[in-house]
């Protein structure tokens, strides 16, 4: 097998070795030559020359995967033409942009460090040339002459050579001078060496995306599935494409360069928030092969990948799933599955076909609704027939499961998100009508809290409100905004008990005149003008307001005589 030609600019290329993912990078047979150019103009000092050059792979190291584009590498040439040995060490800014870490030092691994400096990592960063010697010829110590093989162009890093006054060995910290840097184009994702977690490599680079799922374990990823992967941590606006590609790791596809393989697929793409989350969809194609895969969100163009889904992506066949022919329209099909039944019911003009739910805990994120059940359930519809028009989709549920809103069926695609299609809902089912199968779910949309402030003159919050029987009472309150004129479900009067009555009486209120509510914009307030009774002189009790909300306002009142 041929030497490798590409090595890690980044420090983690250690951790791979120590952990045992590799002994060293290594390429598939006789990879085709790269032709290297200089970039940048020598750099000479003390009698040291450092010469970097760049070529273009299609390959990547550890295995020789191909590429789905050229990846930039880097190499330095480092000529000793004093008449004495050095040393030098090289270092990266690992973990912040522009702070460069003494990769030979065991203190530049942070939680690493006992690890690193226990596996004898830290001599691939450091090497000693005699006089006369180059890089290309070898060290006399130290491992870092394989450097000159080649490393990946790691996204918005800069790589720097320093000259050491003495070898890295034995303890000793010796004194290091830069004397020439690179800085590889694109945007950086810097490394997390805070937990030493060993066991999760992935969590080292980038932040980890998670797909949004009420499974106890690892999400049910299946063919065809819509669902929805979160990050944050990440730059507000950024526009990331998500892709998917079989049996490689998150980070160490991040310290090859960043290369996607040769079979990656793109299934989706997002925008960061500006508190930095990521909520983006992703569909999985219905030929997809079986396996574990990664999904990593950023930029083929830049090989930016600043979130991963770490070692959490497998997809299998669905666990809860069930497929029924289907005669052509119209014709009525349901489908029990999971204690459910789904019920479509096809129209004229639709072919036969075979009919598949699926029901999974997997989805997408859902926006402006809760779902009913918990935990919560994605119905996921697919059929080889070609619709003739709308079908009528109806899903069962416990109705005890149904709090105080009334159920709603919702119904995602990636154009439009999810939409409410309820047609109609009786005791424990929904339906709606759809053109198109994808996600849907069962839930219900909670009514806004206003924010509620009043009540105003004439009417008073602190004081005893006394009135003349029969007068027009201006109910005036704020919901800090126009919510417009429906925001009333219920007003009023409730009186005190007597000696006769105990629990008083209700009267629903009349509005004066039939007028109803008002709103002015100019103060912000809501008018309902209360029509009280002339019978109700020395009646006491209060004014109960029910907003849409579900909140309820009082104040107490007395009539006089």
């Amino acid at each position: 097998m041929s030497k490798s030609r590409v090595l890690t600019a980044a420090g983690l290329v250690g951790v791979l070795i120590a952990t045992g993912f590799a002994a060293g990078p290594a390429f598939a047979d006789d990879p085709p030559p790269l032709v290297w150019t200089v970039t940048g103009v020598p750099t000479t000092v003390d009698g040291v020359t450092v010469t970097w050059e760049t070529a273009s792979s299609t390959t990547s190291a550890f295995g020789g995967t191909e590429m789905l584009d050229a990846m930039p590498v880097f190499r330095p040439e480092i000529e000793n033409n004093s008449t004495v040995p050095k040393y030098f060490g090289f270092g990266t800014d690992f973990v912040s942009q522009g702070t460069i870490d003494h990769l030979w030092t065991s203190a530049a691994w942070g939680a690493f460090d006992e690890l690193i400096d226990d596996s004898g990592v830290l001599d691939n960063f450091w090497v000693e040339l005699p006089a006369g010697a180059a890089l290309s010829t070898g060290g006399s110590e130290g491992g870092a002459d394989l450097w000159y093989s080649g490393m990946p162009s790691w996204s918005g890093h800069t790589i720097t050579i320093f000259e050491l006054n003495a070898p890295p060995t034995g303890g000793a910290v010796p004194a290091a001078a830069a004397i020439s840097s690179v800085s590889t184009p694109g945007r950086f994702v810097g490394a997390d060496l805070s937990s030493g977690e060993i066991d999760n490599l992935s969590a080292v680079l980038g932040q980890r995306a998670t797909v949004t799922s009420d499974s106890s374990g690892a999400p049910e990823l299946f063919r065809g599935l819509t669902a929805s992967i979160e990050a944050s941590g990440l730059t507000p606006g950024d526009v990331l494409e998500l892709w998917i590609a079989k049996d490689f790791n998150y980070a160490l596809f991040q310290i090859e360069g960043g290369g996607l393989p040769v079979g990656a697929v793109q299934v989706g793409t997002g925008t960061v928030d500006g508190d930095g989350k990521l909520v983006a969809t992703f569909t999985l194609p219905s030929d997809l092969a079986l396996g574990s895969y990664q999904l990593v969100a950023g930029d083929r163009a830049e090989r930016y990948w600043p979130a991963g889904s770490y070692d959490d992506f497998s997809v299998d066949l669905p666990t809860t799933s069930q497929s029924i022919p289907t005669a052509a329209g119209p014709s009525v099909v349901p489908i029990v599955i999971g204690g459910t039944q789904v019920t479509l019911s096809y129209p004229a003009g639709t072919t036969a076909g075979l009919t598949t739910v699926t029901v999974s805990s997997t989805g997408p994120a859902v926006d402006g609704f809760q779902l009913l059940t918990d935990p919560r359930l994605y119905y996921h519809l697919d059929t080889t027939a070609t619709l003739g028009g709308a079908v009528t989709v109806c899903i069962s549920f416990d109705p005890d499961d149904l709090g105080s809103w009334p159920p709603q069926l919702f119904h995602f695609t990636p154009l439009s998100g999810w939409t409410d299609i309820t047609t109609s809902r009786s005791i424990g089912q929904v339906c709606g009508a759809t053109t198109s199968f994808s996600p849907f779910a069962v839930g219900f949309i909670e009514p806004e809290t206003f924010d509620f402030s009043g009540f105003f003159n004439p009417v008073s919050m602190d004081q005893e409100n006394i009135a003349k029987p029969g007068q027009a009472i201006p109910v005036k309150f704020s919901l800090n905004g126009d919510h417009g004129l429906d925001v009333i479900t219920s007003a009023k009067f409730i009186t005190e008990g007597t000696a006769t009555s105990f629990v008083g009486e209700t009267i629903d209120a009349v509005a004066a005149g039939g007028s109803g509510l008002s709103y002015s914009a100019a103060s912000d307030q809501y008018t309902y003008v209360w029509k009280t009774n002339k019978a109700w002189s020395l009646k006491t009790g209060r004014f109960e307001l029910t907003l849409s909300d579900g909140t309820v306002h009082t104040f107490n009142v007395t009539f006089k005589k």
